[in-house]
Order: C-alpha cells, then structure tokens, then sequence
C-alpha cells in the first residue's frame, strides 16, 4: 500500500512496546542497597539509597541544565549509579552498565512488543520508507531491550535522549536527527503516545504528528 510519508519517526515506550517500571517498591531500593554493598563497598539501607539516588538525579539535572540552558535536559543515569557509588570507587563503564541493567529489570515486571509493531515496521521498510526511533530513555537500559524485544533491526538509525542531553518536546532532539539525515520536515511523520513530548517536539519541527497507544496502529496501517 502506498504511504504518505517518506520518514516514520517512532517513539518506543508505550507506542511500539509495552513496558512497565516501579521504581517506588521499597523491595528495589533494599535489593539495590545488598547489591552496591557487595559489589562495591557501599553502604545504605534501601531507604537512605532511595533518597540518596533522587537528590543525585536533581543535582544532575541542574548541572547539566546549567551547562546546557536546556528547557527539558536528559541526564546519563550512569552518572548518578557512579555518584552513589563514591569516588573512591574506580568504576568501568561495562560494571556501570551492567549496574543499570540490573536496576532497570529489577524495576521492570513487563516489556513485550505490542501485537502488530513488527507487521507495522517491516511493512514500511518493505515499501522502502525510512524508519527512526527518536526516544525519551536511558541508552544502557533501552539498548538492551531493543535486543530483548528484537525490533532495532527495523530502525535507519536511533536517538537515544540520554546519549544527546535533552529530550522530547526539546526541539533539536529531533532537530538533530532531521539534519543528520537531510529529511524535508514535510516529509516526515512522529508517531507516538504522549501528545506533549512526541506531540510538541514534532510541532517545534514543522513535523505532522500522529497519535497512537498501546499499539494501536490503525491510522497509520
């Protein structure tokens, strides 16, 4: 079937794959604590670490703001894990990584694609469009459920937020993407769950927006 688009902007979460995250439990900040005292000598009861981890993504926040003069700024989350850990601690990328991840399951009790997100992107690569991921996220969590869920095959390229300092509805996320790749605005299309992020980043670039949920592909196939 013919398209109206050339290039599919999609978000992930909530638009092509399913996931859900609770990150209140007391449990994960108690087996989050066990793990950083075992692994790295650090000590917090489940609480302590809780509160700890919120005040170091606020200080994050506002220091990356500060360097960058973003309205909606995306930190690495590797950084607070790293912060909490000390700096006493000579931490490898990979064991920061793995830390994330760990977290990030531990967290997560769903994360499946959505019934027809593979018959979604194959039929438009079939047809020759070009398809991007453009994603409010974590790189070291969403790297691995992209494998996990076997979609990123699908995608020309992929911006991640924390990998660019701001996020959705930030204008030169997107913008980013669009020059890198040379796309006529006209010619593209953001497809995603949230009206205010995916909505208005696609608006700031002169980009129709469609929306969708839980993968309800409907006006697009």
């Amino acid at each position: 079937m013919p398209y109206k688009y050339k290039n599919y902007i999609f978000d992930l979460y909530g638009t092509l794959v399913d996931i859900h995250t609770d990150e209140e439990q007391p449990e994960l900040w108690v087996r989050m604590a066990k793990k950083l005292s075992e692994e790295y000598g650090a000590d917090y009861t489940g609480a302590d670490l809780r509160e700890k981890y919120l005040l170091a993504c606020k200080e994050e926040t506002e220091a990356l703001t500060e360097k960058t003069h973003a309205e909606y700024p995306e930190i690495k989350i590797e950084n607070v894990w790293a912060k909490l850990i000390g700096n006493e601690y000579a931490v490898d990328p990979c064991s920061l990584e793995a830390l994330c991840i760990f977290f990030r399951e531990a967290s997560r009790d769903k994360l499946c694609k959505y019934p027809d997100t593979d018959r979604l992107l194959s039929e438009l690569k079939s047809a020759g469009e070009k398809v991007f991921l453009l994603s409010n996220a974590q790189l070291f969590f969403t790297r691995k459920e992209l494998e996990e869920v076997d979609i990123a095959k699908y995608f020309d390229d992929i911006f991640i937020s924390s990998d660019n300092g701001v996020k959705k509805p930030q204008k030169e996320f997107m913008e980013k993407l669009l020059k890198k790749h040379g796309l006529n605005p006209t010619e593209c299309v953001m497809i995603g769950n949230e009206v205010f992020s995916d909505g208005g980043v696609a608006k700031a670039n002169g980009v129709d927006y469609i929306f969708v949920q839980d993968g309800d592909f409907s006006k697009i196939i």
